[in-house]
C-alpha cells in the first residue's frame, strides 16, 4: 500500500507561487487611483485679492492712493499735483520704496500706466497693496 500524495493534490513549492493575483490587486490600485484623483487643476474663475498687511510698509507720505476710477492722490495733492510732487521727491531715484495702495476695483490698465508714469518720474521701488 503507497500512502504517497498524486501529482494533483501534491502542495506547490515557494518557487511554483503564482504572481497573478498580486498583479491583479496592483492594476485594482492603479485602477483606483486614476479614478480618484484629479489629471487636471480646476479651474477657478473667481479669484480673492489679498488682503494689506496691518502696519507700515514705508514712512509716512510715501503712500501713492489709487481710487477705483484710476485717480491718483498723495496726501492732500491730486492727479497731475500728486505726480509733480512724486517728482521732487523721487526725482533721481533717491527717494526710497513707494507704496501704491490700490482700490480692489481699479483696473490693470490703469495700474500698468501709472505704474510708467511713475517709473518716468524716477521712483526705482514700489510696492502695490490691494484690498482693505
Amino acid at each position: 500500500m503507497s500512502f504517497t500524495e498524486p501529482l494533483e493534490i501534491r502542495r506547490r513549492s515557494a518557487s511554483e507561487t503564482s504572481v497573478v493575483p498580486m498583479i491583479n490587486v496592483a492594476f485594482l490600485l492603479i485602477i483606483f487611483f486614476l479614478m480618484s484623483s484629479t489629471l487636471v487643476p480646476e479651474q477657478t474663475a473667481d479669484v480673492d485679492l489679498p488682503l494689506a498687511v496691518t502696519g507700515k510698509v514705508a514712512g509716512e507720505g510715501k503712500e501713492l492712493v489709487v481710487a477705483a476710477d484710476g485717480s491718483v492722490a498723495w496726501g492732500a495733492l491730486r492727479g497731475e499735483a500728486a505726480f509733480e510732487a512724486l517728482g521732487d521727491v523721487y526725482g533721481g531715484g533717491a527717494g526710497g520704496l513707494l507704496v501704491i495702495k490700490a482700490d480692489k476695483a481699479v483696473e490693470g490698465a490703469a495700474i500698468a500706466r501709472i505704474l510708467a508714469r511713475i517709473g518716468a518720474i524716477g521712483v526705482t521701488e514700489s510696492a502695490l497693496v490691494t484690498g482693505s
